[in-house]
């Protein structure tokens, strides 16, 4: 059980995660509080959804895992997507040109791209609608002045669990959990927990079968 557990610990890319969000399956209901209450504090566009793999009793769901080396950094033509000294949240600045490469480079799906309308409302923009990984993705704005160029801007801005930076509760999805499912973790010690919950569960297997082992002996004895 613990190498089938380290297997996959490996395969799903666990290791890299210094702040995943798990939900411990044995206590979460599926309310969702978590969502909302990424929404409610991100503009109404949550960056967190609730399916992901599974690893042992844990969901580790789709959001940001801060991960050691993050691929998301790679390659941003515009520098807008990196991390600050020594924290965990990686960041992506205004200046975004929602070209979407971040996102195509993230193999956890944790990065969204959202889309600002004129009359201010926000949508989440689903992946079949990206454009091509590097190419900014602008939209006219406004008409162009007397021999000027027509005003352009982003179409589109990526988005990122940003651990809920300055919030004196931690990360939302974590407080507003009513069932304390959902933690944020390092993967070393998610592998640590599920590995010591697939042992006790091993053993309270093993019990049961010795103690339907003796009451079937203690029967026989006795012609029970």
């Amino acid at each position: 059980m613990t190498d089938d557990l380290t297997r996959r610990f490996v395969e799903l890319g666990l290791y890299q995660g210094q702040e995943l969000l798990v939900l411990d399956l044995e206590k979460c209901t599926r309310c969702d509080e978590c969502v909302r209450a990424c929404a409610d504090s991100h503009e109404g566009v949550t960056r967190v959804v609730r399916d992901g793999p599974r690893f042992g009793h844990f969901l580790v769901a789709v959001s940001c895992r801060s991960c050691h080396d993050p691929y998301c950094l790679t390659g941003c033509p515009v520098d807008a997507i990196h991390r600050k000294g020594h924290a965990l949240e990686i960041q992506i600045d205004d200046h975004c040109i929602g070209c979407g490469l971040c996102g195509h480079n993230c193999p956890y799906g944790s990065i969204h791209m959202v889309e600002h309308a004129e009359d201010g409302s926000i949508r989440e923009v689903p992946r079949t609608e990206w454009g091509a990984p590097g190419k900014a993705d602008v939209a006219v704005v406004g008409d162009a002045g007397l021999g000027g160029s027509p005003k352009r801007k982003a179409r589109l801005a990526a988005k990122n669990c940003d651990l809920c930076h300055g919030s004196s509760s931690g990360p939302r999805c974590v407080y507003a959990c009513p069932h304390d499912a959902a933690h944020r973790l390092p993967g070393d010690r998610v592998l640590e927990l599920a590995t010591a919950r697939a042992s006790a569960v091993a053993d309270e297997k093993a019990d049961g079968i010795l103690n339907r082992l003796k009451r079937l002996f203690v029967g026989n004895l006795t012609g029970e």
